[in-house]
């Protein structure tokens, strides 16, 4: 399996809707789960499919991403032959120093060197903010099974999984043969059908279809995404195919699913069937000290990272790593990521803390299910209810 795939990770999700979140981090690098980033789900796929190396395309800064990747060797993608992770950043920096093209030459040769220079036979596209888990070698099977030039994962599921104004599209499948698709659709133009067949930003091509596509769009301006690849390819007389995926998957569009997705791995179901579908999901290991909970401590249905401190309340939550909860701190249904500290009597409910959060004494911070509170980065909440932000 080693070099079949040349993998392109396309980090260019639109992250308005996560701020603050994504302030200081693209949505790959968003932390999950206790101790993963959704960055950690399309490596682990490419891990398991044995590839050599990764491009990843992000549009702004990278620096949590990179500090997070390092080599790439968790994945194995360290390889001294033709291994390494290809980093293309600020590509709205490129696009301003390019040609005529919005998106500058830059833009799409890093694309060509990428592929042209690699011995994989085929090409795969993926994302990070569709969190799943796939099964590249199965994907790889079908794709060479029903020969054609192009191969799309979707996932069949309800218009109301999606936020009203969702950026996601839907693929047609041809009618009698549900294995073929026939183009794409906006989920905005869908007018609330029922049930949708979701594009979920992950494809294979032969690099051949690949690399037609980028001299088309090169021409025509157009950016290097799966639904220009589909329309592309359907124009040129190719046969594409859809490949279902069954497993979980939650689309990270805003604050709500982000929190959503988190709260969703507090159900043994929802965590068994995203982290043990089919191979297991590696993130960067960070050895330390296991978690200390107090004698006053009480803890119901709650994931905890290492090196955290525990004497209060902690229910339905998700806790990161070297977090200090106090005596008589109470926190519900809510996600505390790294390096937070809670002092005594604090109260926070429906509540998302970002990393380097301090909540003073008697602090109350509360959210809804509908509308997480969210607290930035490096913030001080003191008991008035007045927040520093850092």
């Amino acid at each position: 399996m080693r070099s079949k795939i040349v993998p392109i990770l396309n980090l260019l999700e639109d992250y308005e809707k996560l701020k603050p979140l994504t302030d200081r981090r693209p949505v790959a690098s968003l932390p999950f789960a206790c101790r993963y980033r959704l960055i950690d789900f399309p490596f682990s796929s490419l891990y398991n499919a044995e590839s050599e190396s990764a491009a990843l395309f992000i549009s702004g800064s990278g620096h949590s991403l990179y500090d997070h990747i390092r080599s790439g060797s968790t994945w194995g993608l360290d390889s001294s032959a033709g291994g390494g992770v290809f980093t293309h950043s600020q590509l709205e920096k490129k696009s301003a120093t390019g040609t005529d093209s919005k998106h500058g030459k830059f833009y799409y040769d890093d694309y060509y060197k990428y592929v042209t220079r690699s011995r994989a036979e085929y090409v795969a596209i993926m994302g990070s903010s569709l969190l799943s888990n796939i099964n590249l070698n199965s994907l790889l099977h079908f794709h060479e099974d029903k020969d054609g030039e192009v191969t799309i994962v979707y996932k069949k599921i309800r218009r109301d999984d999606l936020i009203a104004d969702s950026k996601l599209s839907a693929l047609q499948i041809d009618n009698e043969d549900s294995s073929k698709v026939e183009g794409v659709n906006h989920i905005s133009d869908l007018n609330g059908d029922e049930h949708i067949y979701l594009n979920m930003e992950t494809m294979l091509l032969n690099k051949k279809t690949f690399l037609d596509f980028l001299f088309k769009a090169k021409n025509e301006d157009l950016s290097v995404n799966v639904a220009n690849f589909i329309s592309f390819t359907i124009e040129e007389g190719c046969t594409v195919y859809g490949y279902e995926y069954t497993g979980y998957l939650k689309a990270i569009e805003d604050i709500k699913s982000y929190y959503d997705a988190n709260m969703d791995m507090l159900d043994e179901d929802n965590f068994n069937a995203l982290f043990y579908r089919a191979d297991p999901v590696r993130t960067r290991a960070k050895n330390s000290a296991p978690t200390y909970y107090g004698s006053t401590a009480v803890i119901e249905n709650a994931q905890f990272a290492n090196d955290c401190e525990v004497y209060g309340t902690v229910k339905h939550s998700i806790v990161f790593r070297k977090v200090n909860i106090a005596e008589g701190a109470h926190i519900e249904n809510s996600i505390i990521m790294q390096d937070s500290s809670i002092e005594e009597g604090a109260v926070l409910k429906n509540v998302i803390l970002d990393k380097h959060v301090y909540v003073k004494n008697g602090a109350r911070l509360e959210g809804t299910p509908e509308n997480p509170l969210v607290i930035a980065k490096n913030s001080v909440v003191y008991s008035n209810g007045e927040i520093e932000e850092g």
